[in-house]
This record gives structure tokens, C-alpha cells and sequence, in this order.
């Protein structure tokens, strides 16, 4: 079994352990959650993941500005779903599972490329999805019980969590003015976690929740495999080359708004 496969057994049976510890839906403190996401990412960088592989092409000299010799820009900003169960185990304490999904968005950037001793520098572009399941805890801090405060629906939360994220990048390509390098993707299982504060707002059993969230999504894989050099221009009389290429390994990293509405069974 691969690890992608042990690592998605395991959030099937966290998920069901913590769907069989849940109390019944009647209970009156269980509640389902639904939202969207915005999210802007950090930029990062892909150098090689093992500098001693031979079909490393990057990172283990120093390339244009005296850098290491890596894959470095910029994602767009993601959006996506949120689904969560939860319950509260205390008055004031919640435990939540939730999946977030946020489709395709892109990374774009500069490659630093050497071949045959040549370094030279190429726009870089790639499109990502990230499938993620965590456990949080949310802590709801009550306002000061005096005056008008005391009758207002507002009620500020922390919370914080961890699970395991699924990031999938797929071709990386490599574009210079004449020719292409086309590098394979790979999708990677690791841990994430996040950090959250908000602002519930409470309408009988509805709940609306604003809250700011950094996560930390895990790591970003591209494939050990065979580069395809391509010409981009007609009437090309460059080869096209295969090349064996290292894994490389990259972040990924944001922060954004989750807007989101809870109803409480």
C-alpha cells in the first residue's frame, strides 16, 4: 500500500472514531457547518529534494544572483469549501472535524535551469489542488456580562487544529523564448495545521462565522521522472531532449477569511 493509501486509511478511521464518539444529531450542542474559503498563499520555493541524486539540476551550485538554483514564485490567491460536524464539550469549548477542498489555482515564477553546464533562467508555471481533513478546537470567549453587551449575539472565538493535507501539482513547465521543458507532477500526503480567530454572530439555531485562519498545508512534491524538452516556435530545429529528473520540494503556506454558517441540531 502506497503511503498516499495509508495516509487517506488513516482519515477514515480518525473520521469514523469521531463520528462514533459524537452524540446523536437531537443532542442540542452538535452542530453541522458549511463555508467558503478565500486564501492568500506565501511564496515559495522548489529547489531539489536530494542533492545527492544524480539527475538533480538545481539545487546543490549557486545560480543567477549567486541563489541556489530553484523554482521560485508566486501562487494565486485559492478558494474553497469548508464541511464541518461538531459538537460542544463544554459550554464554551468545541471539537470539530472538517474537510476543506480548494481546487485548481496556479504558481507561476522564475526557474533557474542547468543543462550540460549552462545555467539560464525560464518562466515557470504549474496548477495545484489541495484536499485537507483536520481536528480542531474552538474556544468561545464570552463578552464582559455587563450592560448591552451581555444581550448582543456576538461572541468572539480561537481556535486551532491539525490533520493531514493532500496537495497535487500537476506538469510544471518550463518556458523559455524558444523551447519548453515539461517537468511531471506528483501529489503529496503530509501534516498541516492551522490557527484561527473569528466572530460568531447568533441567529436561534443559525450561526454565522467570520474568522481569519493561517495554515500551514504541508509539503509540495513534483515527480522523480523524465523532463520533455519541446519547441515552442514553428520551424524549430532544436531536439527534443528527455531528461531524468529529482524530486523537487516546495511549501505551501496562507492565510485568508472563512465565512461560514453553523446550524445546531
Amino acid at each position: 500500500m502506497t503511503s498516499s493509501r495509508t495516509a487517506w486509511l488513516w482519515i477514515v478511521l480518525l473520521a469514523a472514531f469521531i463520528g462514533s464518539t459524537i452524540p446523536n444529531l437531537a443532542f442540542p450542542d452538535a452542530y453541522i457547518r458549511g463555508g467558503v474559503l478565500l486564501d492568500r498563499p506565501k511564496a515559495t520555493r522548489f529547489p531539489d529534494d536530494n542533492c545527492s541524486s544524480a539527475d538533480n539540476r538545481r539545487a546543490c551550485e549557486l545560480g543567477i544572483g549567486d541563489d541556489p538554483l530553484s523554482s521560485l514564485g508566486d501562487f494565486d490567491t485559492m478558494t474553497g469549501l469548508e464541511l464541518g460536524l461538531g459538537y460542544a464539550i463544554m459550554p464554551a469549548l468545541r471539537l470539530e472535524a472538517a474537510f476543506q477542498y480548494r481546487p485548481e489555482f496556479s504558481f507561476k515564477g522564475q526557474a533557474d535551469f542547468s543543462l550540460l553546464g549552462v545555467t539560464d533562467e525560464r518562466d515557470v508555471s504549474a496548477e495545484l489542488t489541495v484536499l485537507s481533513g483536520m481536528l480542531a478546537t474552538y474556544l468561545d470567549i464570552p463578552l464582559p456580562g455587563f450592560g448591552l453587551l451581555r444581550h448582543t449575539p456576538f461572541n468572539p472565538f480561537i481556535g486551532i487544529g491539525g490533520g493531514l493535507s493532500r496537495i497535487e501539482i500537476g506538469d510544471t513547465q518550463m518556458d523559455s523564448q524558444v523551447s519548453r521543458f515539461i517537468v511531471p507532477g506528483d501529489q503529496q500526503v503530509s501534516f498541516s495545521w492551522m490557527v484561527s480567530a473569528g466572530l460568531a454572530v447568533s441567529l436561534a439555531k443559525w450561526t454565522i462565522d467570520v474568522a481569519w485562519r493561517y495554515t500551514d498545508h504541508g509539503s509540495i512534491e513534483t515527480a522523480t521522472g523524465i523532463a520533455r524538452k519541446v519547441c515552442r516556435i514553428a520551424g524549430c530545429r532544436l531536439p527534443d531532449i528527455d531528461l531524468p529528473l529529482a524530486p523537487t520540494l516546495g511549501e505551501l503556506k496562507s492565510h485568508g477569511l472563512t465565512l461560514s454558517l453553523r446550524y445546531a441540531f
